[in-house]
């Protein structure tokens, strides 16, 4: 089923606004509608709109310094922990979802 909206936690918000944070990376293989305006969401409560500009499947080892840049941190190291803080366990091998979006309102 195809998402609508995005959840974050509160901690992401102004990196959001600000452009600091251009990507989302969900754990499994999710399908967002590229080139749609969805919401973007804290406990479910509309902060920004953004357009899904692309989606990427990968496993959770071909997470790269880029990646984590996109994402808002400083290095991969840190976007595991993120991951890990998020999701509990997260394997090697495990797909997760990258989405690149662009905030428009």
């Amino acid at each position: 089923m195809e998402q609508k909206r995005i959840n974050f936690d509160q901690e992401y918000v102004e990196m959001i606004k600000r452009g600091r944070k251009v990507t989302t990376i969900r754990r499994g293989i999710k399908r967002y509608p590229v080139g749609r305006l969805i919401e973007l969401t804290v406990d479910n409560k509309p902060f920004a709109k953004a357009k899904v500009e692309k989606v990427v499947v990968k496993r959770v080892r071909e997470l790269n310094f880029e990646d984590a840049r996109l994402d808002g941190f400083e290095s991969v190291d840190d976007l595991m922990l993120a991951l890990k803080r998020i999701y509990g366990n997260v394997r090697e091998d495990e797909f997760v979802t990258v989405v690149h979006f662009t905030v428009v309102e």
